[in-house]
């Protein structure tokens, strides 16, 4: 069982650019409309459990200033959309997280579909980040 080699197959077969990372890890970059553009970071589980994590540290970095309004935009888009869990990293990031199991005769296609999900959320969410941010 190899989830992330069924997850490359199917990104070859659909015809979508990744970045084999390393031994557990895929990165795949998407161009949006309100965000130029979302990485996403595909995390296969060491011990080859079906457990799959989604990363992305693209969508922008708070000054301390505006912790305070970037932790409500986290927390209002948290409750908008149940799929991807926004929060503000130790680096001051604000990230977005997915975590999935999946199943190996369709972890290519579950991955795919997550990278996707993620992705539109996260432009989505961009122009209320923006506002927390700069408005």
């Amino acid at each position: 069982k190899n989830y992330k080699n069924a997850f490359m197959r199917h990104m070859d077969k659909e015809g979508i650019k990744y970045v084999d990372v390393g031994e557990f890890e895929v990165s795949v970059t998407y161009n949006c409309d309100n965000i130029p553009s979302v990485k996403v970071q595909v995390i296969f589980d060491k011990d080859g459990e079906n457990l799959v994590a989604f990363r992305s540290w693209s969508i922008g970095k708070v000054k301390e200033e505006k912790f305070a309004k970037a932790l409500i935009a986290c927390n209002d888009l948290n409750n908008k959309f149940r799929w991807v869990k926004f929060c503000i990293d130790s680096d001051q990031d604000i990230s977005a997280e997915i975590d999935a199991v999946v199943d190996i005769d369709s972890a290519g296609a579950e991955c795919l579909q997550l990278v996707r999900r993620m992705v539109n959320i996260c432009d989505d969410a961009y122009p209320v980040f923006m506002q927390a941010l700069f408005g």
